[in-house]
């Protein structure tokens, strides 16, 4: 396989950011320890038209994520799979690059189709008995309540416990809806319309007092917070790519906890989570011993290895570094909004906030706005709930701010 580009170097400035750039795991282009600057300008074209903050929802996919795509696909194209360990090993390598930003070994990484395939495994993995129930929040995304609903056909039941009034939930009252029946509380570590964090930590320590399993929705905090899942300690969290992490649709990453492994059930295990899976013939040989299994079948090595591309980056740039700029973008948006008279949903607490601010004032209609602000002024947000949901990134800058809160009504 051809050697792969880094990140762009470009010129010292605001659209600029000087990092260690590491060299990915098929380029021999630059050292290792060469340190680059990262045009911000140059990795994110998209800044060249349009203000975006919809990292909630779909976000542009930096230069280098696009280089690693289309060098993949030359490569397939001029040399078939003949470059098939190369592909193998770069699939090796965002698994390693996944576990280096959640802090755990790389062998407790699967690739998943997207949040919703991660959510089907473990929904679909575990031994569930009549009268078992799972707990979630009210008001959560869909891929995050419809696999626990469908378990009712096997006597299953969700209880979905409900927003405070200033959206946030009570943990006081997710404990009150545990009983000795519940086997899994599954929540979103940040809300997708109201952005409001949730704090694994405390959840995680009632889960581990009541004996429950813990699930966690990561795809809004994933790539704006750091997280280390030593710590926070879930039985299950996946995400998918394409909004914090700024890679492609249809790629993400289930973590599984190596201890659950051996309590779950086969259905959603095929034949290359089989511990040799070129053995074709050997049907009755054991599934890998780790969340590896339940890669299913074939891989789609192109997704994963841009998603590798897009995490380098971040990891590159630094997670505190991301995380510093994120919360000042989005405290300069949460002062502006209120001085131009909108209600902050979100909250303004950095501790109880990631990346999503959601703003909403009365007699405004906020997918009309939505839609003017893109056609107009070339601001990208977006409409949830009825409010307007504003989800900026480490690239934007302070002056992208300052055009949005200029043109709230």
């Amino acid at each position: 396989m051809r050697g792969g580009a880094g990140g762009p170097a470009g010129l010292q400035g605001q659209d600029s950011l000087a990092v260690a750039r590491r060299q990915p795991a098929n380029s021999m282009s630059m050292s290792t320890n060469m340190r680059a600057a990262v045009d911000l300008a140059a990795e994110f074209p998209i800044k060249e038209q349009y203000a975006y903050f919809n990292h909630a929802g779909v976000a542009p996919i930096p230069a280098s994520t696009q280089a690693s795509i289309t060098e993949f696909a030359r490569d397939a194209a001029e040399e078939g799979p003949t470059n098939y360990a190369a592909w193998l090993h770069g699939m090796a390598t965002t698994r390693q690059t996944a576990g280096e930003l959640l802090n755990t070994d790389a062998d407790n990484i699967c690739f998943v189709h997207n949040t919703t395939h991660g959510v089907l495994i473990v929904a679909n993995s575990i031994r569930w008995q009549p009268g078992d129930n799972v707990v979630g929040f009210a008001h959560e995304f869909p891929a995050n309540v419809l696999p626990w609903r469908n378990l009712a056909e096997r006597g299953v039941e969700l209880r979905l416990v409900p927003e405070e009034p200033d959206y946030t939930y009570n943990l006081d009252k997710v404990a009150a809806s545990i009983d000795a029946r519940t086997r899994l509380l599954t929540v979103s570590w940040v809300e997708y319309a109201t952005g409001v964090r949730n704090d694994l930590r405390a959840l995680s320590a009632l889960c581990r007092e009541r004996g429950v399993l813990f699930c966690v929705d990561a795809i809004q905090g994933l790539g704006v917070v750091p997280v280390d899942l030593a710590e926070v300690q879930p039985d299950f969290l996946m995400a998918d790519g394409h909004k914090w992490l700024l890679a492609p649709e249809g790629c993400g990453i289930l973590y599984v906890r190596p201890e659950v492994i051996a309590d779950l059930n086969s259905s959603m295990l095929g034949w290359c989570g089989l511990k040799n899976p070129q053995d074709y013939d050997n049907y009755d040989q054991p599934y890998k011993p780790n969340a590896k299994r339940f890669e299913e079948g074939s891989h789609n090595l192109m997704s994963i290895i841009a998603l590798g591309a897009s995490m380098r980056l971040m990891l590159d740039i630094g997670a505190a570094h991301i995380e510093e700029r994120v919360r000042a973008l989005t405290g300069q948006l949460i002062e502006g909004a209120r001085r131009r008279g909108w209600e902050v949903v979100t909250p303004e607490d950095p501790e109880r906030r990631a990346g999503i601010v959601s703003l909403r004032r009365e007699g405004v209609d906020v997918r009309e706005l939505m839609t003017r602000l893109q056609q107009e002024h070339k601001i990208i947000v977006a409409a949830r709930r009825g409010f307007l949901r504003v989800s900026p990134h480490f690239y934007n800058d302070e002056g992208e701010i300052a055009r949005l809160v200029e043109v709230l009504p």
